[in-house]
């Protein structure tokens, strides 16, 4: 039986919280506004309070005066910012775990730097995108690797033997797994996980298509294409993950986003600012130091 026969027998996969399956209903909603947010979010004490912790920030206060109204902290950080904030959140502490064989804190800053990172590159892009089009961008980025945990968590045996290869002879981990594991890949694993937990089709082409984008489907290609631009920018820094240096960009992905060419230093220098709203995040759960983005 193979990995992705046996992710759809597993008994114990976690289930997509049911906050996020909320926030995103209340937020999509005609009706939905800041109270009806915050009566969501107020269902969980922990999250509430990193949500006014965040909205506290220096990222986010910018000198303003402390708030200890939820719907005060909604309405500062931004309805659309409070759903991708409560969304990664919930996914962090609900796939996290202590391990001395997977760094989870460095996975999830290069996951969340993704999902902001996105948002950087939809807003040089000559086409503006929608606010659903933003959305599935960011879940996309969020989302990308999910995959690499399903492994980790659920098939460790084959995720040892694709770490150990990748050690042995040198390789990266997207070379290696392409290598042991064949088609099962992390995008393929990760993709039939939002599959499972029914997320919108342009996040599942956005996850499972982010290292080949020529195979994405035409009506989601910009997804993909934010999402590999997202990867190639944070794994050419010090923000990236097992997948290793990405050492030339794909041509296509380029022409199709119609970006101009010296947009992409600029890229690495907004990436910068995105991973510093990340570590602000990721501070809630846990107390690594911010360190900075250098090109490797």
């Amino acid at each position: 039986m193979n990995v992705l026969q046996r992710l759809f027998e597993i008994t114990g996969l976690p289930a997509l919280p049911e906050i996020m399956v909320k926030i995103q209903r209340i937020v999509n909603s005609e009706q939905g506004n800041a109270t009806l947010l915050a009566k969501i979010i107020q269902q969980d004490l922990s999250l509430t309070a990193k949500v006014l912790k965040i909205a506290n920030s220096a990222f986010f206060s910018t000198g303003n005066k402390r708030i200890s109204s939820l719907p005060l902290a909604i309405a500062r950080i931004g309805f659309n910012e409070i759903r991708s904030i409560t969304m990664a959140i919930t996914l962090i502490k609900q796939f996290s775990k202590k391990s001395s064989f997977f760094n989870y804190p460095a996975f999830w800053r290069h996951s969340l730097s993704a999902a902001y990172l996105t948002q950087t590159i939809a807003s040089v892009l000559p086409k503006k995108l929608s606010n659903e089009e933003l959305q599935f961008c960011f879940l996309s980025g969020l989302l990308h690797d999910m995959g690499i945990l399903i492994y980790d968590q659920f098939f460790h045996q084959e995720f040892e033997r694709i770490m150990e290869y990748a050690v042995k002879e040198e390789k990266s981990f997207l070379v290696a797994e392409q290598i042991v594991a064949g088609k099962e890949t992390h995008q393929m694993v990760g993709s039939a996980l939002l599959e499972i937990w029914k997320i919108d089709t342009p996040v599942i082409s956005g996850v499972r298509f982010h290292h080949a984008f020529e195979k994405a489907p035409g009506n989601h290609l910009i997804y993909v294409a934010i999402t590999y631009l997202a990867e190639y920018i944070l794994c050419n820094c010090a923000v990236g993950s097992f997948e290793g240096t990405i050492r030339e960009i794909n041509a296509s992905v380029w022409d199709y986003l119609k970006i101009p060419p010296d947009t992409l230093g600029n890229m690495f220098a907004k990436a910068e600012a995105e991973v510093e709203k990340a570590d602000i995040i990721l501070a809630m759960e846990t107390s690594e130091k911010n360190t900075s983005l250098r090109p490797v």
